[in-house]
C-alpha cells in the first residue's frame, strides 16, 4: 500500500453481540445457541470467525485502529485510517463504505466472491421499494466499564444474493491474480455500487437471497408475492 494507502477490513460481531440476532453465520461449537444476545462489545472482542481468519489478523497488526460499533465495526490502517472510520454512527453504520466511495477505494476479494463484498450494501440503502436495512439492538462497554443497551440503524443485512452481480461484471473493471487456492481480485468500489444500483433500480428485490433458512430476506420474499405492490 506504501505510506500513503489505507486498508479497511470488516471486523464484524454481529452474530455474537445482536440481541436476537437472525443472521445466519455459524456460530462455534462450544458456544450455546442464545449466547449471542449476552455478549458485550469493547474493542478487544474477536471478530466473528464467519468474516476469516484474515480479518482477525488484521486487527492485531501494529498501528491498526477499529472503530467502536458494537456490530458492525471496521478495523483500518493507514494514513487515512482515522478519518475513514471516523464516519461510522450507531445509525450509520455504512459510514466508513461511504468514505472508501468518495476516496475512489478498491475492494479486493482474497480469493472470495462478490457475496464477500460489503460494500454493496451501499447500494441497498438507497432502495425505496423495500427496506434492506434494519434496526437492532446490542450492548457496549461505555467509557466507565459498564454495558450499555444502544438502538442500532441501517444495519446492513444478508449478503449471499450479491453473488448475482458475477455475471454482469465488465472483464477490464477488474484486476485478477491467482492464489495457491483461487483468485484474487481488485474491483473499484465506485463502480460495484453503481453496477449494484442499477440492478436493484430494474428490479428491487434482485439482491434478495433465495435461500429458505434466511430469515433476514424471508420477509422481504414475503412482501413481493403481492405483485399489486410492485413498482412497475
Amino acid at each position: 500500500m506504501g505510506s500513503g494507502g489505507t486498508v479497511v477490513m470488516p471486523a464484524f460481531t454481529y452474530p455474537d453481540t445482536l440481541i436476537d440476532a437472525q443472521e445466519r453465520a455459524p456460530r462455534p461449537p462450544d458456544r450455546a445457541a442464545g449466547a449471542a444476545s449476552r455478549i458485550v462489545f469493547h474493542p478487544d472482542l474477536p471478530v466473528h470467525a464467519a468474516i476469516g481468519p484474515v480479518a482477525e489478523a488484521f486487527r492485531h497488526v501494529p498501528g491498526v485502529l477499529r472503530s467502536n460499533h458494537p456490530s458492525h465495526s471496521f478495523c483500518a490502517w493507514g494514513r487515512q485510517a482515522r478519518d475513514v472510520l471516523s464516519t461510522q454512527r450507531d445509525n450509520n453504520p455504512l459510514g466508513p463504505l461511504k468514505k472508501l466511495n468518495v476516496l475512489q477505494g478498491q475492494v479486493l476479494l482474497l480469493g472470495a466472491g462478490l457475496d464477500a463484498a460489503t460494500v454493496v450494501h451501499l447500494a441497498q440503502e438507497k432502495v425505496e421499494a423495500i427496506s434492506y436495512l434494519r434496526r437492532r439492538t446490542a450492548q457496549r462497554l461505555n467509557a466507565s466499564g459498564y454495558a450499555e443497551r444502544v438502538v442500532l440503524d441501517n444495519l446492513p443485512g444478508c449478503s449471499a444474493a450479491f453473488v448475482r452481480l458475477e455475471n454482469l461484471l465488465e472483464p477490464s473493471k477488474v484486476r485478477s491474480v491467482g492464489l495457491p487456492s483461487g483468485v484474487a481480485r481488485k474491483i473499484p468500489v465506485r463502480y460495484l455500487v453503481r453496477l449494484a444500483g442499477a440492478l436493484l433500480e430494474r428490479d428491487p428485490r434482485a439482491l434478495v437471497c433465495d435461500q429458505p433458512e434466511c430469515t433476514t430476506c424471508a420477509p422481504l420474499r414475503a412482501d413481493g408475492d403481492d405483485t399489486s405492490e410492485m413498482p412497475a
